[in-house]
């Protein structure tokens, strides 16, 4: 439809040469049917609603309001189209919204404190967030000067001349807030390549200590007032991992990598042994997974913002369930597949739900969650046999599910979905799941755990029920596998990726496109589809057999796994960005594309390619064909298109 009105503009401005009434009529005209075209567009698309209404708990502390009265304050993440905390009343139940101030993205605050000023701070991405629960208002929200994305871990704290200190993600900058004269200050690098500062604390003698990673463990000092730094372990007491550091019940700041202990003042550490390190001090510091907060009065509250309740009580005593409630905007979608029961399947994360849509029915229905999966999801997901398998962030467990049994994720018997195996060192990150044409193998891939390089393939044989890995090493060293598919000879070909997003450094410089021998299990071919491209988004085998793939910058390749030639290359970056999963094979025998910005389908053997649609609210996540219609997510919305197709 788009090529046609494209062509229909380019008739109309050849007969309008001729005089004013015949280019008017013509004008008007085009005018029409370019209407009636877009509402037929629009018309082919369904937003089928939120897919899981709740928002995720980014963390939870107490604190007091007007006249000392207890109050909670819950963080929150979901698809709002602004972000917000919530005040909970502990007696009652009591809540009301807070949302971000006007211009603030809505982002997932990671780390937050509160100041022994009696205000609460927090981070929503890179911008600083000053809330007063005397007053409940926001007094300052802003960037602080070469800002990374976000503040992680609990890397928040009061620091000399009554500032509020950050460490930000992922430069490890060092920043200050102060709250006096509402002005935000960068102090410098605190380390040249990791890229996590988890734990911050200050002495009273004004310096400030990091406890850094996740590649390389390190701890380091810095006095804010004249820029000096120091790190405290040697470099080959540096390990895989994260430094700690805390403040001590006796001023000082204590530091720990490996099995080293550090006694800290005035930017001086000695090394200690572990039976001198004293008890921890609270600083006020919380980071995302906090769920319980202790009140004024001892006693203490346990927070479920996705089931909308706290539990109060005295600490060890009978607790007392109060119920609140809030608006969401659902968490997002990442993932959708269909299963052998032919509903769509979809996984939310922050936190992660199930959500099953019947498309015969017309009913969208939030199955709840999996415990043990947490804020995380079911990255990839894929139907063998009876059941729907997947792979899940951040603890890399294989997942089975029957849609025949009864959903029942916690039960200590037959728990449904059932964890299989679990790779969290190889797969913390999985980002495909695909089953072979006998369905008797699932392969799940993704990126490596924390502080890593490198991910492997999690492969399940359906007969006999055990699971096994492949390691990067035994494919291509440090590179993860994103995108998979089985060829029509019955081995594998995947796309990888070499970036590394748990904060591990990249060996890479360019993601491959490779063969997986499946009788041997060894990489038979390996190329570099798009040079200077670092992944290999999505891939989908086409009726010809050829590999068609999307590469970073939204380059499209065509490989033929026999001759082994890349044997075509094309910019697609008109239709916006790739997505997961971009490709997908139409019955028809065509490939379809959802990409960011538009619906696009290619036809195998020639290679062209056509927008089919502009999607009303763009696509986020993609792609499951079903009953003619390619399902796909925005946000916290499942949504499909009508391809015309049977």
């Amino acid at each position: 439809m788009a090529g046609a009105r494209a062509r229909l503009g380019e008739y109309v401005f050849s007969l309008t040469r001729g005089g004013t009434t015949l280019k008017l009529a013509l004008v008007v005209t085009l005018i029409c049917l370019t209407a009636a075209t877009q509402a037929q567009e629009e018309h082919a698309f369904t937003d089928h609603g939120v897919g899981a209404a709740v928002a995720e708990s980014r963390g939870f502390v107490a604190t007091q309001g007007a006249q000392g009265k207890p109050l909670l304050i819950a963080l929150s993440l979901d698809q709002s189209p602004r972000g917000w905390i919530l005040l909970i009343d502990p007696d009652t139940g009591e809540a009301e919204q807070f949302y971000y101030p006007e211009g603030v993205p809505n982002s997932a605050p990671f780390a937050s404190l509160v100041s022994e000023n009696g205000r609460f701070y927090t981070f929503a991405g890179k911008v600083l967030l000053e809330f007063d629960p005397v007053a409940r208002e926001w007094l300052f929200d802003g960037v602080p000067p070469q800002a990374g994305s976000c503040v992680t871990g609990s890397a928040m704290c009061d620091g000399p001349g009554g500032r509020i200190f950050a460490g930000m993600h992922p430069n490890c900058r060092l920043v200050s807030y102060d709250p006096g004269t509402q002005q935000l200050r960068e102090h410098g690098q605190l380390d040249e390549a990791e890229h996590y500062v988890s734990y911050l604390v200050a002495d009273d003698a004004g310096w400030l200590y990091a406890g850094i990673g996740t590649a390389r463990q390190n701890v380091v000092a810095l006095n804010p007032a004249t820029g000096e730094r120091v790190q405290i372990p040697a470099e080959d007491q540096r390990g895989h991992g994260t430094g700690y550091v805390f403040l001590g019940t006796d001023g000082k700041a204590y530091a720990r990598v490996g099995e080293t202990w550090w006694r800290c003042y005035a930017g001086e550490a000695e090394e200690i042994p572990a039976d001198q390190v004293p008890g921890r001090q609270m600083t006020g510091a919380f980071g995302w997974g906090a769920r319980t907060a202790t009140l004024a009065d001892g006693r203490t509250a346990t927070l479920n913002l996705p089931e909308r309740y706290i539990d109060v009580g005295p600490p060890g005593g009978e607790t007392t369930r109060i119920e609140f409630d809030y608006q969401s905007g659902g968490a997002s979608i990442t993932s959708l597949a269909e299963g052998p029961d032919g509903a769509i399947y979809a996984s939310s994360c922050h936190p992660m739900h199930l959500v099953r849509y019947d498309a015969a029915a017309d009913v969208l229905t939030d199955l709840g969650a999996v415990p043990k999966v947490g804020g995380g999801n079911f990255c990839a997901m894929a139907s063998a046999g009876d059941c729907l398998y997947a792979a899940s962030y951040s603890g890399g467990y294989v997942w089975r599910y029957d849609p025949a049994a009864p959903w029942q994720p916690s039960a200590e018997e037959a728990p449904n979905p059932l964890a299989l195996a679990q790779y969290k060192a190889d797969l913390c990150r999985p980002r495909a799941c695909v089953a072979d044409p006998t369905e008797r193998w699932v392969v799940s891939g993704g990126f490596a755990g924390y502080g890593l390089c490198g991910g492997g393939l999690a492969i399940h044989d359906r007969d006999t029920g055990e699971t096994g890995l492949l390691t990067h090493e035994q494919l291509i060293p440090y590179h993860s596998t994103i995108t998979m598919r089985f060829l029509p000879d019955g081995n594998l070909v995947g796309g990888t990726s070499i970036h590394t997003p748990g904060g591990g450094h990249p060996q890479a410089e360019e993601g491959a496109l490779y063969v997986l021998d499946w009788a041997t299990r060894d990489v038979a071919y390996q190329t570099v589809p798009v040079p200077g491209a670092p992944e290999v988004v999505s891939i989908e085998v086409g009726p010809d057999g050829l590999v068609y793939g999307v590469a970073s910058g939204t380059q499209l390749f065509v490989l033929d796994p026999v001759t082994r030639e890349i044997v075509h290359r094309e910019d697609l970056s008109a239709y916006g960005g790739p997505t997961r999963q971009t490709f997908v094979l139409g019955p028809d025998g065509m490939i379809y594309g959802a990409f960011s910005s538009a619906v696009v389908r290619i036809t195998p053997g020639s290679f062209e390619h056509e927008k089919l649609a502009d999607p009303p609210t763009g696509i986020s996540h993609g792609a499951v064909i079903h009953d003619g219609r390619l399902y796909y997510a925005r946000g916290s919305h499942l949504w499909s298109y009508d391809l015309g197709i049977e």
